[in-house]
C-alpha cells in the first residue's frame, strides 16, 4: 500500500517533477549506429559470422530487482564510476504456494539496495552491480533475503592479446528464474552462481578464444550441480569473406545426492564443434555449422555407467539492417543415442527476427532442439524443448514504454543424462512439461534519479507428474532509484 501511493503522488504531480533536474532519457531500442564493415551487424551486439548454438541454452539469467541504468555514450571522465542504486516494491501473487489447488495469496514487500560500478582506465574496463534484498512474505509471516551479483572485467593486455573475467550470483524462489526453459514447476528457494575466465589472441587471419568456465546450482531440498567447462575456438578468415571456425570443450559435471547415494550423477564428456561462413553482403552472412558430443554418466551404481552421444548439423543466415531489421535464422537436424536406444533425428531451429517501426519494436523466435540442463544450472538430464515467443515494447515518449510479451513451451524430458527430481512430491524420471507464460510491463522515467514500474505476469504450467495445472497470477509495483 505504501508503494502504490508514493507512485500516484510522484505520477499525479507532474510540475513538482518537471521542477527538478531534467530526466534521462532511457537507451532506445534501436542500437546506436557504427561503422559498417564486413561480417559486423550494422549497430547489433553481435557478429554475423557467428554460427547457432548446438544446443538450446538452459541456463538461469540474473535478473536484478533494481532496474540499473545503462553505462552513458563515451567513456567516463573517471577511472572509478560509483551508483548507489536503492529499489522498493510490492507484489502480489494468488498462487505463492504453486499448487493446483488451494491457492493460497501473498504480499511480498521487498527493499534492495545496492551499487554499480563502473570502471575505465586506460587499457582496463569492467563493470559490477550487487544488490542485497530484504523481504517480508505475508504467506509464511517471515522475512527474507536474496543477493544479486554481476561483474565482468577486461584488460587489453597487448595489440593482440586481451584477457576477459567474469562472475554472476543469483538467489530467487521465482520459478522462471531458476532456468530458460520453463523446467521448475515447485516454488522453491535456490542459488545459482557462475564465473568464466578466457581470452581472446588475433593475429590476422587467426583468432583464438580459449576459456574456462564453472557453474553452480544448489535448490532447497533439492540436488546441487557443479559443472566445469574448458575449452577454446578457434577461427581462420580466407580471403576476408569466408570464415573457419573449430572448436573443443571438455566438460565434468557432479550432481549431489537428494538422499543417499543412488541418486548421484558424474557426467564427463568431450564436444567437438566447427563452421563455416560466407559474407554474401556487409549485411548478410550465411553458413554451415555441426557439432558431435560424447558424454559418460556415472549414477554411482554397480555398472550404471551409461554413455550418450548427440550430433547436430545446421544451415543458418544472419542479417541486419541498421535501426529497420535483425534477422537470425537456421534449421537443422539432430539426433541424440545412448547405449540403450537411438531416438529419431528431429529437425531443429533457432530463429528470431526483430524489427522496427516508428516508437516500436516487435520481435518473434522459435526454437526446437536439445538442451542439456546440467551445463549451466540444475541436472534435469537432457531435455527435448520446443518453444516460440513474440514481444512488443512501445515508446510513448523517451520517458515512457509499455513492454508485452508471450511464450509457450513444450518440454520433454528424455531420462538421460539426469537423476530423478522431484516435482511436487514425484520422483520421475521423465516427464512432459506444457509452459505458458506472459506479461505486461509500463515503465515511467519520473525524474533523472527515479522510475517507476508496474507490471503484471502469467504462468500456466501442465506437467505430467502433476494432475492439473499450475496457474499463477502475480502484480508488481515497483520504485527505482539510481543516485
Amino acid at each position: 500500500m505504501l508503494a502504490a501511493l508514493i507512485l500516484l503522488v510522484l505520477l499525479v504531480t507532474p510540475a513538482a517533477a518537471a521542477a527538478q533536474a531534467p530526466p534521462t532519457a532511457q537507451t532506445p531500442p534501436p542500437p546506436p549506429k557504427t561503422r559498417e564493415t564486413p561480417g559486423q551487424a550494422p549497430g547489433a551486439e553481435f557478429d554475423l559470422r557467428t554460427p547457432p548454438s548446438p544446443t538450446i541454452p538452459s541456463a538461469p539469467q540474473i535478473l536484478f530487482p533494481v532496474q540499473v541504468p545503462p553505462p552513458e555514450a563515451g567513456r567516463p571522465t573517471q577511472t572509478f564510476e560509483f551508483h548507489p542504486l536503492l529499489g522498493f516494491s510490492e507484489e502480489y501473487s494468488d498462487n505463492f504456494n504453486r499448487s493446483v489447488s488451494n491457492h493460497r495469496d501473498n504480499f511480498r514487500t521487498m527493499v534492495s539496495p545496492g551499487m554499480n560500478v563502473l570502471l575505465d582506465s586506460a587499457f582496463l574496463s569492467g563493470s559490477a552491480t550487487y544488490t542485497i534484498s530484504g523481504f517480508y512474505d505475508s504467506f509464511v509471516d517471515d522475512f527474507g533475503y536474496f543477493n544479486t551479483f554481476s561483474g565482468q572485467l577486461s584488460w587489453q593486455a597487448a595489440r593482440y592479446l586481451k584477457l576477459l573475467a567474469a562472475a554472476g550470483l543469483n538467489q530467487s524462489d521465482q520459478p522462471e528464474q531458476a532456468d530458460s526453459l520453463g523446467l521448475q514447476v515447485n516454488r522453491r528457494r535456490f542459488t545459482t552462481a557462475n564465473a568464466l575466465v578466457g581470452a581472446e589472441w588475433n593475429i590476422d587471419p587467426v583468432t583464438l578464444k580459449p576459456y574456462y568456465r564453472v557453474s553452480f546450482f544448489n535448490q532447497e531440498e533439492g540436488p546441487e550441480t557443479l559443472t566445469n567447462q574448458l575449452g577454446g575456438i578457434g577461427s581462420l578468415s580466407i580471403a576476408q569473406i569466408h570464415t573457419l571456425t573449430l572448436g573443443y570443450e571438455y566438460v565434468v559435471s557432479d550432481t549431489s545426492a537428494v538422499s543417499g547415494p543412488k541418486t548421484q550423477s558424474h557426467i564427463v564428456g568431450n564436444q567437438f564443434t566447427g563452421s563455416f561462413s560466407r559474407d554474401l553482403s556487409i549485411r548478410t552472412t550465411a553458413g554451415i555449422s555441426g557439432s558431435y558430443a560424447f558424454r559418460t554418466q556415472d549414477l554411482r551404481l554397480p555398472d550404471a555407467d551409461t554413455d550418450f552421444t548427440l550430433w547436430s548439423g545446421s544451415v543458418f543466415v544472419n542479417y541486419a539492417v541498421t535501426n529497420t531489421v535483425l534477422l537470425r535464422a537456421n534449421v537443422g537436424v539432430s539426433q541424440l543415442s545412448n547405449e540403450r536406444t537411438d531416438r529419431d533425428p528431429i529437425v531443429t531451429t533457432n530463429s528470431s527476427l526483430s524489427y522496427w517501426f516508428g516508437h516500436a519494436v516487435a520481435t518473434i523466435g522459435v526454437d526446437r532442439g536439445y538442451a542439456e540442463t546440467f551445463l549451466g544450472g540444475e541436472n534435469q538430464g537432457v531435455v527435448l524443448t520446443t518453444g516460440g515467443r513474440a514481444s512488443l515494447t512501445y515508446y510513448f515518449s523517451p520517458l515512457l514504454n509499455l513492454t508485452g510479451n508471450v511464450g509457450y513451451r513444450e518440454n520433454e524430458f528424455t531420462g538421460i543424462g539426469g537423476i530423478a527430481t522431484p516435482v511436487a512430491g514425484n520422483r520421475s524420471p521423465t516427464r512432459t512439461d506444457k509452459v505458458l507464460n506472459g506479461g505486461l510491463r509500463l515503465s515511467y522515467q519520473i525524474v533523472r534519479w527515479l522510475g517507476a514500474g508496474l507490471e503484471y505476469y502469467y504462468s500456466r504450467t501442465d506437467s505430467s507428474d502433476v494432475r492439473g495445472d499450475v496457474v499463477e497470477n502475480r502484480v508488481k509495483l515497483s520504485l527505482n532509484g539510481t543516485f
